[in-house]
This record gives C-alpha cells, sequence and structure tokens, in this order.
C-alpha cells in the first residue's frame, strides 16, 4: 500500500491492489490525536483488484500528527491495518469522472432542472433590481410599435444569455486552471464590484434624466438608415446587467443543476448554463412573442415619469447595496476612494465641462482608475470573518469542530452566507431569526454555527465541495443521528429547519421547541 499527504494536510490519497478483488471496501485513517477526517471517496479498478481513496483532512494538530495509519475493510472476514509508503505525488484514480459521460436522458433532466432554476430566479428577494430593469426596458417599449418591441425584448434576451455563456465559458477556463469555482463568486472580486457599482449608478441616474445616452450622429443615421435603431444596445445592456445581478441569488434547482455542471465537462457546463440563461430570459421572450403584453401599461403620462424616479430609486438602492458588499470584501479605503471617483465621472457625465476628446479621455480614466484601485488598495485577507452579530448566538466555522461537538452530543446548524447573497438574508429574517426556529437555534442543545464567505476562504470552499455545491445560501444540520449532516434547501421554511434539528438529535431538539412554541 501506498499514500500521498499533500504539503497543506488538507487531502490524503492512498492507494492499494489485492489478489482478490474488493467488494465494497471501507477506509480508516490515523494520523494522531487532534486530527478529524472527512468522508473518503473510494473507486476501484482493474477488475476490483486496485483500490482507490481520497479522503479530506478537516482539522489536524501539528504536535500530535504522525504518518498515515491505514485500516482496509472489505465486510466482516477481510481487515488489514498497515503503514504504508508514502509517495512524492499522488497516484491517479483508476478512472476519472470525466470518463463517466451521463446519458441523453440525464441531460435532458438537467437542462428541465436548469431551466427551472432559471426561471424562479425572475422571483427570488434579488428581484427588485432586475425587476427595476425589465420595467424601465417596458416602458421605454410604449413608444414603439409592435415590430420594434418584439426585436427590443429579444435583444434583452440576448443579453441574458450573452451573459450566462460568458459566465460558463471563464467557470470553465478557472475550472481548467484548478482554481475553485461557484455561483455568484465574482461578488467577491473588488474590481467587479467597482464595475457594478459605477453601472448601476449611472443607470439610476439615467432614470433620474440626469444623464442622456445616445449614439454619434453618423451611427444614428446608419441605423436608422438600415431600419435599425441605437435603442436596441440598451436593450441589450439592460438584459445582460439584468442577468449579472441576478446571480448573488440561489433559487430552488439552482443548486442541483450548478453542481453538475461545474462537477462534469465542458459540455456539460454549456447545456447547465444555457438552459438557466433561457429560464432567467423567459419574460423577455413571452413579451417578444407576444408584443401586445407591453399595453396593460397604462397610456404613456406623467405616471412614467413618477415610475422612473421609482425604479431610480431603487437601482441608487442597489448600487449603494454594492458599496456596503464592496466595504466587506475590500475595505473602507477602496470603497471611499470608489465612491469619490464615481462621483467624478457622474459629474463629468452629468455637466459635460470638456470638449469631446478631453471629456472621453476624463470618463476613460474615471472608469478604469476604480477598477484598478478596489483590487490594489484591498486590504490584506484577515482570515476567517467573524459571525454576524443578531439574534442568533452564532460561532466561527470550524469544519473539525463539526465532529467534536457532534461526538459531545450537540446538534450543529451550520449557515454559509455572505454579505452579497440576498436570498439568505431572506431566509435569516423570514426563517432563522423567527420563532420557534430562533429558540431552537439558542437553546443549550443546538450550535449555529457561521461561514461568512463574503471573502473568498478556501475552507468554506472545500466545505462547499465536499457537500457538493458550489453556491450558497447552504444550511446544513449535524447530529449524533445525522453525522453526515442533513442538508436544507436553498429556500428555508421553518418547519424543514426543526425537523431537521429533530431528525438529528434524537428528538430532543423537538421537546425544546414545542417548550417555546407553549
Amino acid at each position: 500500500m501506498v499514500a500521498f499527504v499533500d504539503e497543506k494536510k488538507t487531502t490524503l490519497t492512498l492507494e492499494m491492489n489485492g489478489v482478490v478483488p474488493f467488494g465494497e471496501p471501507d477506509v480508516f485513517a490515523e494520523l494522531g490525536a487532534g486530527t478529524a477526517l472527512g468522508k473518503p471517496d473510494i473507486r476501484l479498478g482493474e477488475g476490483g483488484r486496485r483500490l482507490w481513496a481520497q479522503i479530506p483532512i478537516l482539522t489536524v494538530l501539528d504536535e500530535q500528527y504522525h504518518d498515515p495509519v491505514l485500516t482496509v475493510t472489505d465486510g466482516v472476514e477481510r481487515a488489514l491495518t498497515v503503514t504504508p509508503e508514502l509517495l512524492l505525488a499522488p497516484p491517479a484514480p483508476p478512472f476519472k469522472l470525466e470518463q463517466l459521460v451521463p446519458g441523453i436522458d440525464k441531460l435532458a433532466w438537467i437542462a428541465l432542472v436548469s431551466f427551472l432554476g432559471g426561471l424562479f430566479l425572475n422571483v427570488m428577494p434579488c428581484v427588485l433590481p432586475v425587476l427595476s430593469i425589465k420595467l424601465s426596458s417596458a416602458l421605454k417599449a410604449q413608444a414603439r410599435g409592435a415590430g420594434a418591441v418584439r426585436i427590443g425584448f429579444l435583444f434583452a434576451a440576448a443579453g441574458v444569455m450573452s451573459f450566462m455563456w460568458f459566465l460558463a465559458a471563464v467557470l470553465y477556463v478557472l475550472q481548467l486552471s484548478g482554481v475553485a469555482v461557484g455561483w455568484g463568486l465574482q461578488f467577491q472580486n473588488p474590481s467587479f464590484l467597482a464595475l457594478m457599482f459605477i453601472v448601476l449608478a449611472i443607470f439610476s441616474a439615467n432614470l433620474f434624466g440626469l444623464i442622456e445616452f445616445s449614439l454619434p450622429s453618423p451611427l444614428q443615421s446608419r441605423l436608422s438608415n438600415v431600419g435599425g435603431g441605437s435603442g436596441h444596445v440598451a436593450d441589450f445592456a439592460t438584459g445582460f446587467f439584468g442577468a449579472v445581478l441576478a446571480t448573488p441569488c440561489s433559487a430552488p434547482f439552482l443548486g442541483t443543476a450548478v453542481a453538475f455542471a461545474l462537477a462534469g465537462r465542458g459540455v456539460d457546463i454549456a447545456i447547465v448554463f444555457t438552459a438557466l440563461g433561457a429560464g432567467l430570459a423567459l419574460p423577455y421572450l413571452l413579451a417578444a412573442l407576444f408584443p401586445g403584453l407591453v399595453s396593460i401599461f397604462p397610456k404613456p403620462g406623467r405616471w412614467m415619469v413618477v415610475l422612473k424616479l421609482l425604479l431610480g430609486g431603487l437601482l441608487l438602492g442597489t448600487a449603494l447595496w454594492l458599496l456596503w458588499v464592496l466595504f466587506g470584501v475590500a475595505g473602507p479605503l477602496p470603497t471611499i476612494v470608489n465612491l469619490g471617483l464615481s462621483i467624478g465621472l457622474l459629474a463629468v457625465l452629468i455637466r459635460r465641462p470638456f470638449s469631446p476628446a478631453p471629456r472621453y479621455l476624463a470618463v476613460g480614466v474615471l472608469v478604469v482608475l476604480p477598477l484598478i484601485s478596489a483590487q490594489f488598495l484591498m486590504r490584506e485577507s484577515l482570515g476567517s470573518q467573524p459571525p454576524q452579530k443578531g439574534q442568533i448566538n452564532w460561532v466561527a466555522f470550524d469544519r473539525g469542530g463539526i465532529a467534536r461537538l457532534v461526538s459531545q452530543g450537540a446538534v450543529v446548524f451550520v449557515d454559509v452566507t455572505a454579505d452579497w447573497c440576498l436570498t439568505c438574508k431572506a431566509n435569516k429574517a423570514l426563517v432563522l431569526e423567527r420563532d420557534p426556529v430562533l429558540s431552537t437555534l439558542n437553546s443549550d442543545i443546538v450550535v449555529a454555527m457561521q461561514a461568512d464567505w463574503t471573502r473568498p476562504d478556501d475552507r468554506i470552499s472545500r466545505f462547499l465541495v465536499a457537500n457538493n455545491r458550489y453556491g450558497i445560501p447552504f444550511n446544513a444540520v449535524y447530529g449524533p443521528n445525522a453525522p453526515n449532516g442533513i442538508v436544507l434547501s436553498e429556500i428555508l421554511s421553518p418547519q424543514a429547519v426543526l425537523e431537521a434539528l429533530d431528525s438529528a438529535g434524537a428528538g430532543e431538539t423537538q421537546n425544546v421547541t414545542l417548550g417555546n412554541d407553549n
């Protein structure tokens, strides 16, 4: 038997060859006192005679650590404990997951699940900024004919699909590079947050009537001669940025779809994100198919001015929320610098103090500088984020501590959240911080453990991947009756949380809950 432990002591990989084929083997490892291990990934090859396994190392105490001692069992009559020879590189698995190509039926099913996930994104808690963009596109359609309305909404749908395909391509490249990938991770990047703040601030100023966008006159004339219109560029941008703003949200079916995509091949990523985009773009496609739907709005009038101001306020609120997220990700200095430069950019766009050439140069500089400064001035990583203050007595996330607490008879409720995850905020406000769930989480039997993923954290990323998840919210319950965890849906309900706590804790949490309820 041979084994390999990586330099950071996060993974143990082993290989063993047997004369008699293995049936249903299991592997147990010892690395010293205080070491916590995850569930092994066991694979067989060469007719079952070759055993390969990879075991996550959750926590390790350096002063107690020793070379691995491994026990392999296979049924009641076959067991072996050995100290393996250590390798300088991990042994390759007998087969790669990519070689297990799913059938057409499974791909069709996951495409449907992905479509439903994208469709549900239209009604998730992040819908307000997206809805305001969609309503503004409907307002612009009031003055167009049916043909122009249809083309405009098709351009918006194309914007949604373009972003989804772009995101799929980026995730695939990162996946090939060995970088941890997931849904909504761009909101951990300060340059992305700075760019989105600028874009939404400009969108908001446009709805307030402070900025009017127009293409150069020669280009407008050329487009009009061929029957086009400059408005379609804005239609495309409406769909594109609407899709961008939807990505911090997670929805039913979405976690399953994204996990399948990011754990599979490039074609799986393409299928899943195409179906996601189709579901998210469905409102635009329906409006393009039935342009008469726009007629449900009242005829143009003063109400449109009031609604535009309301939508501008919603977008401004979203921009300020992004600024708050940037503060949590990068720190105060990049946030203040980004705000100042953005105000300067808006001043140049609104006041137009220079002739066109210097003005275009100033706009370019004021767009690029916030992106550079946000990344350059970002504070050094402070490690784990402390638990957010609130009504729940949160403790800091400790993956290895989960097993220790469960072994002591405790029930552990794990909440992976982030400042940019609006679904997480909705779950917290509507379920977790309301009785009877609140009283149960604060009881002596339950330990509420929070993992804040606002900033990148490899420990949290590995924890999510180990549970076949690539996005948040993620909630799981561990206990004496559920040592491997009960994973909850992205959208929490009081009944689901209480049932999971009850199942994991041998009924003790139910008694507490009933006592508080009465």
